[in-house]
């Protein structure tokens, strides 16, 4: 069984300025034939975790996933802090292919870099608070040990319509200068 903290896009891409949805999820997914341990009737039951960023973004809003129940966020200069736990049997997630689940574990609103060119990461990770990540079945199986987490980033791009105006723009100061060059 391999499982991943991570978020919906290992990259964003939007206007300077803009607003972007990140979703941070939990992929629990089955090797070797095994069944998965996060099903219905033995959902996730804890998902306590802290996500970072870098660069120049900004955290407009932080929600815990939908199917849990805040035990609190704490929202820092750089970071925020989720804890939040599901009454049995848990958040089971969807099955998203044979034998791989995720579970929504929040969603956060981000501010896309408003410099052109411009790069911020968004970094979960354990908040290491006991048993961060658990399956709510009998007996209780603790994940913190058998994570990886993923880091994706958030890149500020011209807007689409943007481009050939500028382009139009330095064709028109190359022309100009052409246009004096040839008179002198």
């Amino acid at each position: 069984m391999t499982y991943e903290v991570l978020f919906d896009q290992s990259t964003y891409v939007g206007n300077p300025g803009d607003t972007l949805v990140a979703n941070l999820l939990l992929r629990e997914t089955a090797t070797e034939g095994d069944p998965n341990l996060i099903a219905p009737g033995n959902g996730l039951g804890s998902a306590n975790f802290r996500v970072a960023w870098t660069g120049t973004t900004d955290l407009i809003s932080s929600l815990g996933g939908p199917g849990f129940i805040s035990g609190g966020i704490d929202v820092e200069a750089d970071h925020v802090v989720v804890r939040q736990l599901a009454f049995p049997p848990g958040d089971a997630g969807v099955e998203v292919s044979q034998g791989v689940r995720e579970v929504t574990i929040g969603t956060f609103e981000f501010q896309v870099p408003t410099m052109l060119g411009a790069e911020a990461v968004i970094t979960p990770s354990d908040q290491s608070l006991g048993s961060d990540f658990a399956i709510a079945a009998t007996p209780t199986t603790i994940l913190d040990g058998d994570l990886t987490f993923r880091s994706s980033t958030i890149s500020a791009v011209p807007e689409p319509t943007l481009l050939p105006l500028l382009g139009m723009a330095i064709a028109g100061v190359w022309n100009f200068r052409r246009s004096r060059h040839d008179r002198s």
